[in-house]
């Protein structure tokens, strides 16, 4: 360890050493695939996610000055990096077992500042019990790092169930996520567990793209419209200094901002009756908060301000690109 002066065999023993498993991982690190147990019960979820630098994230380099929300920590990095997979797993009602990673390491990233990237990693897989369990070194240019997750679900919960009268919740608030939150989010995966094990939702999704992106998502799938109460909309504190206290523009940032990593969520009535004194009881630390209804129509949003219909202007086209 001295120095890190490390080679790519050297480096994968280091991390086969450093990484522990669980009675779900037959064989992890060390050969040409891993093995998994298989599943008594329940079915196999699986999903992946891709960080690139210059995207997601920006690293300090030799001579750069630190400036607050310009750069990441490796640390913040590898957690992030898993966390955004967490998220996935959540709106599944899943619950993680175990993930591979590919990394893209540029000539600038030493194997010191990977070893952090690692640290970070795996403290956040330790949390939740989700093993690492291989993955791929290439050189590249900018650093990279892709994520795919598996996690099991009795049932899991998909985009395409929402109904005509379910209530439409989400958790936490919205908007301004770049200051801080899109590297220090809690995964909803308890959450979530709980949701699917009581069977309390009919459709779910993790707002990675932004509110009003993510619940078209659900909408196209479903093949029903929604109502939204714009007064509802949970509008954050970053998202208020963000924008000066301009609560108009903070509204429009919770609707549009990408990275919230919160569970977007449908629900009937008799469910929801059920769902909120045990989210209370629960996730008393987590709000919960009703939004809207889902209605028959064509997917698409009707917006509703003071319980009346309105159109929000230049609204079509924003939220998360990927392209």
């Amino acid at each position: 360890m001295r120095g890190m002066g490390m080679n790519e065999i050297d480096f994968i023993e280091h991390l086969r050493r450093k990484i522990s498993r669980s009675r779900a991982v037959s064989v992890g690190i060390g050969d040409d695939a891993a093995v998994l147990a298989p599943l008594r019960r329940g079915r196999l979820v699986v999903s992946t996610d891709m960080l690139v630098e210059n995207v997601d994230f920006r690293i300090k380099k030799d001579g750069q000055r630190k400036a607050p929300d310009d750069f990441l920590t490796p640390e913040q990095i590898g957690r992030k990096a898993l966390a955004v997979n967490l998220s996935d797993m959540a709106a599944m009602g899943a619950k993680p077992l175990a993930f591979v990673l590919t990394i893209g390491k540029p000539t600038y990233i030493s194997t010191k500042w990977l070893d952090r990237f690692y640290n970070g990693m795996m403290r956040f897989a330790k949390e939740y019990g989700v093993n690492c369990i291989g993955g791929d070194f290439s050189r590249a240019r900018e650093f990279s790092v892709s994520v795919t997750i598996l996690g099991v679900a009795e049932k899991p919960i998909l985009r395409s169930g929402a109904k005509p009268g379910d209530w439409i919740g989400i958790t936490g608030k919205l908007g301004g996520s770049i200051r801080r939150h899109h590297f220090d989010f809690t995964p909803r995966v308890k959450e979530g567990l709980l949701l699917s094990r009581h069977s309390l939702v009919r459709s779910m999704i993790d707002v990675s793209d932004g509110l009003f992106q993510d619940l078209q998502h659900i909408l196209r799938a479903s093949g029903v419209s929604a109502e939204v109460d714009l007064e509802a909309i949970p509008v954050s504190s970053d998202a208020i200094v963000l924008c000066h206290g301009d609560t108009v523009a903070a509204l429009k940032r919770a609707l549009t901002d990408g990275e919230d990593f919160e569970l977007l969520l449908t629900v009937s009535s008799r469910q929801k009756a059920v769902l909120e004194p045990l989210w209370k009881r629960k996730f008393p630390s987590v709000g919960i908060t009703w939004i809207g209804r889902i209605v028959k129509g064509r997917p698409e949003v009707q917006w509703f301000s003071k319980n009346k219909k309105i159109r929000i202007p230049n609204l079509s086209c924003v939220g998360y690109q990927h392209f």
